[in-house]
C-alpha cells in the first residue's frame, strides 16, 4: 500500500507543479492529460487488486466453512 500511496502522491505533486508552470490553458490541458490518465490507471489498478484479494479471501473462507 505504501508504494501505491507514493505513486499517487508523486503524480498529484507533478499535476500541481504542471498547473503552475504550464501557463496557457491549452498547454495545461495537453500537459495534464497524461498525468491524469496515469493517476486513474494507478487508482484503478490498486482497486482491482484489492477487490481481487477480497474476493479470493471470501472464497477461501467460504470453502473452509
Amino acid at each position: 500500500m505504501s508504494d501505491f500511496a507514493e505513486r499517487i502522491g508523486k503524480t498529484l505533486a507533478e499535476i500541481e507543479r504542471t498547473k503552475r508552470m504550464a501557463g496557457a490553458p491549452d498547454r495545461v490541458a495537453s500537459y495534464l492529460s497524461p498525468l491524469y490518465t496515469s493517476l486513474i490507471r494507478d487508482i484503478m489498478s490498486e482497486v482491482k487488486q484489492q477487490v481481487k484479494e477480497e474476493v479470493l479471501k471470501e472464497l477461501k473462507n467460504h470453502d473452509v466453512d
